[in-house]
């Protein structure tokens, strides 16, 4: 999932209509006329900024910058990440690949985790076509619903330790072995009667 587009975006200035959430709107045009890329006025230091709304562990930052007639700009472009509320508070994250046919620019930030993509430029404006933000996929949470047939205190925090540590061990028996296991809710007694 693209987190970008859930995100709102704001930049240092605007260049006519070239709003900062048009470099959010999947549009990824990266011709000079084009109108969905957002731009800076000339300013010194321009930022373009994304608040994802709550924190993430992001492990990609695509961005697709204009296609203009100044290139190698995109060597004086930094794409940082944190949660710092200071525009150039966070880490940078490294350049990993670049299509410069397609104007792409592929960033990893590593196992960083924040709210705030910045992007900024020591050149006079800024221009961003479309900004593509991934998440680390580090947890993949699953729900089981069991029932057990014992006559243990299913509510007794020993026993439910231990029989989370029996399901980890039988897990690991089987090759599962990078998985936590924990009670999302107490277990509820329910009472069999007749045998049944």
């Amino acid at each position: 999932e693209n987190l970008a587009q859930n995100g709102i975006a704001t930049q240092s200035t605007t260049s006519g209509a070239k709003s900062a959430d048009r470099a959010i709107d999947g549009g990824k045009d990266f011709s000079t006329s084009s109108s969905t890329c957002a731009a800076t006025s000339w300013d010194h230091n321009p930022w373009w900024r994304l608040d994802l709304q709550s924190a993430h562990l992001l492990n990609t930052v695509i961005v697709t910058y204009r296609d203009d007639s100044f290139p190698g700009t995109s060597r004086l472009i930094q794409v940082l990440f944190g949660n710092s509320q200071q525009i150039y508070g966070d880490p940078i994250c490294t350049v990993i690949s670049s299509d410069q046919a397609a104007f792409t620019i592929t960033y990893s930030c590593g196992t960083l985790e924040g709210r705030y993509v910045t992007i900024r430029t020591w050149w006079d404006s800024l221009s961003v076509c479309e900004v593509e933000v991934y998440e680390t996929d580090y947890k993949k949470r699953s729900f089981m619903k069991l029932a057990f047939n014992s006559s243990a205190d299913l509510t007794d925090p020993t026993v439910t330790d231990q029989v989370l540590k029996e399901l980890t061990s039988a897990l690991s028996v089987r090759g599962i072995t990078n998985v936590t296991l924990s009670w999302s809710q107490t277990p509820e007694e329910e009472l069999i009667e007749n045998g049944e």
